[in-house]
């Protein structure tokens, strides 16, 4: 049916192509059921070469690592992620479970060095990197990339088990459809993930995945920091962070708060490293910003450590700096629509904003231009034990969550060995596709 779909797609365009001009009238009916038609043949025709394109690809990338293969395998899209997996990598490597490190990037000088059981290998972002990923076979393959089997990351026939692992606090709302339908297990940061996993599997009639009571692991990196640069003396300072694209506060407000912002408090800036890709001429605007430190480290530790209260919106962050350094945070508290993502299967509000509404103050965006007074305030409402409280009921295994994943990424890993072992003893096939520990 696909061929069929290209082949005509083909001949249709070049037919339209051939055409020559003719006198004649055609109804505006007539007219629009043709442009639909039209649009509809270029629309195939497109879809038809990047499908094409993408099979070539992967037929390629099937010749040449047909004989590639490793245990466990851990894909690692951004740098911005290795603080989720390097502490994982070496408990693994204490145990004495060595790994595959994949990344989607060059890990130059400046990167922490691996230990030395591991093998690295950068692959190419992109599609290109997914299509080295769909026909890899490992044992074990661990990212934090979800939508497995739904874009381009599909499931390779030679990998046993696909696990994900978690690098913030969430509640499986504001990701899209399907994130984490496909993975045989996901390793959870706290109770809410996990319940509303299990909800969209009864409500989709899904066969139930393994869910781990894991936690964080880079909050461990971040907590040991945090513990080693205490906050310096001095007039408060403000760390504003938000999230990118279309509910950024910047995006909605532009840069001009800042300067009201500025002159209550020290302020330090740092715009979300995805900007630089998807916003350039807005991420130019805030490196432009005058009276103010503008941060964009590679990880936002050092930024975290100096501030006494958190600005953001939707952002991660705001979860890291309350639970990690026990300070306030305030957002803008712009509506969010579940439409196209998963919380409009779940129904309801956020259960994450109402446990933390306490600490992480919701704002509401028409109070943009007095947001310095409310900053203010929060700042004189001390909150570390109510913070405490909180992070004790929503994460798992708070400050040893690299430990947990290493002994459950380990257990996965020698199920599955030894359930090949016992097939090939007993003579039986052995599938690698789909099998859950």
């Amino acid at each position: 049916m696909k061929r069929s779909l290209s082949s005509t797609a083909v001949i249709a365009a070049a037919l339209m192509l051939l055409a020559q001009p003719a006198r004649a009238y055609i109804d505006p009916g007539t007219g629009s059921a043709l442009f639909y038609v039209i649009s509809g043949i270029v629309v195939s025709l497109y879809f038809s070469i990047r499908s094409l394109y993408y099979r070539v690809v992967e037929s390629a990338f099937r010749l040449r690592y047909k004989d590639q293969s490793c245990g466990i395998a851990i894909h690692c899209e951004d740098p911005r992620y290795e603080i989720t997996f390097l502490p994982i990598i070496a408990a693994l490597s204490r145990r004495g479970i060595s790994s595959t490190f994949f990344t989607m990037y060059e890990r130059g000088e400046s990167f922490e060095p691996l230990p030395e059981d591991v093998v690295h290998k950068a692959i190419a972002p992109g599609m290109v990197g997914y299509a080295y990923l769909n026909n890899l076979e490992a044992v074990l393959l661990v990212t934090t990339t979800p939508q497995l089997d739904v874009m381009t990351f599909r499931r390779s026939r030679r990998v046993r088990h696909y696990a994900i692992v978690q690098h913030a606090v969430g509640e499986s709302r504001y990701v899209r459809p399907y994130a984490y339908d496909y993975f045989d297990s996901v390793l959870c940061c706290g109770e809410i993930l996990k319940n509303n996993i299990r909800r969209m599997e009864s409500i989709r009639g899904s066969a139930p995945k393994n869910l781990y009571e894991t936690g964080l692991p880079h909050y461990e990196a971040l907590l040991a920091n945090a513990r080693a640069t205490p906050l310096p003396p001095g007039d408060p300072v403000v760390l504003v962070a938000p999230s990118w694209g279309p509910l950024s506060m910047f995006e909605a407000f532009g840069t001009d708060f800042i300067a009201g912002i500025a002159r209550r408090f020290k302020v330090i800036v740092r715009p979300h490293p995805q900007m630089k890709v998807s916003q350039p001429d807005l991420y130019a605007r805030i490196l432009a910003l005058e009276g103010v430190v503008v941060d964009t480290s590679r990880t936002p530790a050092a930024a975290m450590s100096q501030a006494h209260v958190l600005l953001s919106d939707i952002s991660g962050i705001t979860h890291e700096f309350a639970f990690i350094y026990e300070r306030p945070v305030v957002i803008i508290d712009r509506q969010q629509t579940n439409g196209g993502l998963e919380g409009e299967l779940l129904g309801g509000d956020s259960e994450l904003k109402q446990c933390c509404r306490d600490f992480i103050v919701p704002v509401p965006p028409s109070e943009i231009n007095e947001i310095a007074t409310h900053l203010e305030r929060v700042l004189s409402n001390p909150s570390a034990k109510r913070i405490a409280a909180v992070r004790s009921r929503l994460i798992y295994n708070f400050g040893t969550g690299s430990k947990v994943a290493a002994e459950q990424l380990a257990g996965i890993f020698m199920r599955e060995q030894q359930s090949v072992g016992s097939k090939k003893a007993r003579g039986l096939p052995v599938s690698v596709v789909g099998e859950a520990a």
